[in-house]
């Protein structure tokens, strides 16, 4: 019994499971099915399901009868556990969406396993023609009611859990509607951060041990990480002998890092759970309110989860982008054939993922290139291979898609496995499995889960039930006159090991169409696709480094990411001729707050500096926004320098308004140079309109206070205005448009390789490559030898490099006793030889260069 049921178990204190929260249903569904309104809720869920039916054309399938056995038999067992109304508040909220316009997903987890959700629309899924079970979402065994003082109750724990996906930027409308549907009971959820043992090990060794944060992460480097799960600090001195000799000599660091792991280190918000309850929310659990003026419940989610109804709203930029690409070439996505060659051809040798759902992530990414998916089935593995664990059987899975043989575990097994080479790779199959040998699907939902959840006190009698149906039914080595491991073996060593790799199918194939619903657009409509891939870039954490990946991929399309330009830019990213246009409001340093003003300045800019500073200023931009405009090149018809004109704004804006007056008459004499007028001004007595000295020498000094730093960047600038525009580029816009980095360190004698070259070139090439330094830091391997890893990337891509100890040699020590590691956004030229995956270092050149945009950068 867990402390939350003891806690129960005290009257009043809390109440004994989940009560669904009443739904009101429009009328104007009734009158849509031509049904009463008095009819049961179980009733009017069966009529939708109908509806559904003919709206899907499944009447008209030959197998028609096997989605209505199916069908029925959903239906009963929802309504027999009392979440027929759970099942109707999430066909509320995505039927909310559908009439709004709101881009749903195809579905998320085991939720697409349901038929009943298939045909509401809930999920875009056939669970039978992909064959998906229904029990992985809801299992009779599972669920239970409980009956307090006349109510029913359902324990949370085991209520069924539909996830929805909402495109990204609609995502708050949907939270509205839920707050507006169900007044004064919804909350956001609270979430727990605890201290992990490499993070306690970490903390502890740099303040307990006093050591540096590379001895920190030396030690945490050693504690062991199985299928994606990092080992405790007790199972790390058994499985670790390197961290097992550590802790005897650090006794003390180790005992207080063993207090102190997992305790609760800080609270946040869920990010996409909302918590519905059946009354007031504060009656049910305690709330407070966030810094954003947010309710938050005082529970976690799994306190949550015992006492109301919890609903998982994600917010999904790739929806938003498939939905605006579909939009801007007038085609629905669910037209979009998913087994149609058009996909997969372009996943043969793929070497631009960008915007490719799930395949984007390097893992996947480079899962994809091993596998070649040729079919939604094999697209399906690559989501589910590509995870820890699972990784372990890539080269089974890519050799049995290369040749078609599979490993046999057993021949009972051999159809369920046949199409992931015999391996395991869906809990789906394990339960197949399970039916197999005679259980029910309910049943082999149990032992998924028994096992799954490592239920010690349950597994021993599982595996004795396993034996007594493999003999009851026949299935034993003897009875088959084989040889070779037990039927009942095989079953209970898959159900095992598993459990630490085995994904769920339902939410492979739902995301895998997402992922060939991306290829599909990318590749057949690039200019739509990419225009709406930029345009979701601002939802970003940042937003020009995302741009900075996109604008790599362009040039294999054929399509400029042309820059910024006040006159032809609009606010978002827009379409020209075969190319696209940097959109003004995607500029670093362009507030919201500054858009208004931007639309008016563009409007007024002016023909001369002058006027340009002027309008800049009655439009309400500031300074810094000014600047920034110049800097990304948005004022191209400004010709010359960028770093001067970035100063001449500076000192502009220093100016009082009767000097700026005064200077604006002298333009035209003095070329529109504004400093050359300043210095005639108080070398020559110049007179303003006021008949006063125009600049005395008094006024000169002061003005020089303010002007010398703003002149100190300019100078260090000016030094190289290729590198200050490749710079200022690349901070402000994400990438550069008019210089290419190998270009501007291109030195005679001295021959640089850009990523673009570096792609082309053969095995153990030796390189001097060109980049900017993304990611860098220096570690010890497990094997005592020290590397430093790097991340560079330029105009055309990314490359990971690692410059390392080994036996023979120590590269890495000779490096950093003269230089130190390079830091984020340094420029270096690293000279090695490439491999498979990586480029092994030699040495590096870092470039000693400095761009300033600010002043604060003086510092």
């Amino acid at each position: 019994m867990s402390f939350l049921d003891n806690f129960k178990n005290y009257d009043g204190c809390m109440e004994p499971g989940v009560k669904l929260p009443k739904l009101k249903i429009s009328k104007k569904f009734y009158t849509q099915l031509n049904i009463d309104q008095q009819v049961s809720n179980f009733e009017f869920l069966s009529k939708i399901c109908e509806k559904g039916l003919k709206d899907k054309q499944i009447t008209n399938k030959d197998n028609e009868s096997e989605y209505r056995e199916r069908l029925e038999y959903e239906l009963n067992t929802l309504e027999e556990l009392g979440f027929t109304d759970y099942i109707l508040l999430n066909w509320d909220i995505i039927n909310f969406c559908h009439e709004n316009q709101i881009p749903t997903g195809p579905g998320r987890g085991s939720a697409a396993g349901s038929l009943v959700l298939f045909l509401i629309n809930v999920t875009k899924i056939d669970p039978i023609e992909n064959e998906l079970f229904f029990e992985r979402f809801v299992s009779k065994s599972r669920a239970r009611k409980i009956e307090s003082n006349g109510e029913i109750y359902l324990d949370g724990s085991l209520l069924a859990d539909v996830d929805n996906d909402i495109a990204y930027e609609y995502r708050h409308l949907v939270v509205e509607y839920i707050e507006k549907k169900h007044p004064g009971r919804t909350a956001k959820i609270l979430t727990l951060n605890t201290l992990s043992s490499k993070l306690c090990l970490k903390e502890c060794i740099k303040i307990v041990g006093d050591q540096s944060e590379q001895d920190a992460n030396r030690v945490s480097d050693m504690i062991p990480k199985k299928f994606g799960k990092v080992a405790s600090i007790d199972a790390s001195i058994e499985e670790s002998e390197d961290f097992h000799n550590w802790s005897k000599e650090f006794p003390g660091i180790v005992k207080i890092a063993q207090k102190i792991q997992n305790l609760n280190k800080n609270t946040g918000v869920h990010p996409s759970g909302i918590a519905i309850s059946h009354k007031a929310i504060s009656e049910v659990c305690p709330v407070f309110m966030n810094a954003e003026g947010q309710k938050v419940t005082g529970y976690d989610m799994n306190w949550v989860a015992e006492l109301m109804v919890k609903f998982d709203i994600l917010g999904l930029r790739t929806l938003s982008v498939l939905h605006n690409t579909a939009k801007q070439v007038g085609i629905e996505l669910e037209e979009i054939d998913v087994h149609s060659e058009d996909v997969y051809l372009n996943l043969q040798d793929l070497i631009s993922p960008r915007g490719l759902f799930q395949i984007e992530a390097d893992t996947d990414f480079k899962v994809c290139k091993k596998i070649k998916p040729k079919n939604l089935e094999e697209l399906s593995a690559v989501l589910a291979i590509a995870r820890p664990g699972a990784l372990d059987f890539l080269s089974n899975y890519e050799t049995y898609v290369q040749t078609g043989n599979f490993q046999s575990v057993h021949p009972i097994f051999d159809e369920i496995l046949d199409y992931t080479g015999g391996i395991p790779l869906y809990q789906e199959q394990l339960m197949k499995m399970a039916v197999r040998v005679g259980f029910t699907l309910d049943e082999s939902e149990q032992l998924r889960r028994i096992v799954g959840k490592k239920k010690v006190d349950k597994m021993a009698e599982w595996k004795e039930k396993i034996f007594e149906k493999i003999k009851s039914n026949k299935l034993t080595n003897k009875d088959l006159n084989r040889e070779g491991p037990d039927a009942g073996e095989v079953l209970w060593r898959v159900a095992e090991d598993s459990a630490n790799y085995s994904f769920n199918k339902s939410h492979s194939i739902a995301y895998s169409t997402l992922a060939a619903w991306t290829t599909y657009l990318k590749f057949k409509y690039p200019i739509q696709f990419f225009l709406s891939l930029l345009n979701m870039t601002k939802f970003e954490p940042s937003p020009q480094e995302e741009v900075g990946k996109i604008s790599k991929e362009l040039s294999y399309f054929g399509i400029k990411l042309l820059p910024p330009n006040l006159s032809k830019s609009e606010m978002d990213f827009s379409i020209e001729g075969k190319n696209i246009r940097y959109g003004l409001n995607s500029i670093k340093g362009i507030s919201e707050k500054a858009l208004k003003s931007l639309i008016e300045f563009r409007s007024e800019s002016g023909d001369t500096k002058y006027e340009m500073f002027i309008s800049a200023k009655q439009a309400g931009l500031n300074i810094g926004t000014l600047c920034a405009l110049i800097q990304a090149g948005a004022l191209s018809h400004f010709e010359g320098s960028r770093p001067l004109l970035v100063l001449e704004a500076q000192v502009f804006n220093i100016l009082t308004d009767r000097e700026k007056r005064n200077f604006i008459q002298l333009g035209e004499k003095y070329d529109y140079k504004l400093l050359d007028a300043i210095v005639a001004a108080r070398d020559k007595n110049l007179v303003g309109d006021d008949g006063r000295p125009l600049f005395k020498e008094s006024r000169f000094q002061t003005f020089k206070k303010k002007y010398e730093p703003y002149k100190n960047i300019y100078i260090q600038n000016s030094k190289s205005s290729s590198f200050a525009n490749w710079y200022f580029e690349n901070q402000l816009l994400g990438y550069s448009y008019s210089e290419d980095l190998r270009n501007i360190f291109a030195k005679p004698g001295l021959k640089l390789t850009n990523l673009k070259e570096y792609q082309a070139k053969k095995r153990n090439a030796n390189l001097s490559v060109i980049g900017i330094v993304n990611d860098c830091f220096t570690r010890v391997s497990r094997s005592g030898n020290k590397y430093m890893k790097l991340e560079i990337s330029d105009e055309f891509g990314s490359l990971h490099c690692m410059l390392c100890n080994n036996s023979k040699e120590s590269k890495l020590d000779e490096f950093l006793s003269t230089n130190q590691a390079p830091e984020k956004n340094s420029i270096i030229v690293t000279y090695g030889s490439k491999a498979d995956d990586i480029f092994f270092v030699n040495n590096i050149n870092v470039l000693k260069e400095n761009i300033y945009m600010k002043l604060a950068d003086l510092k």
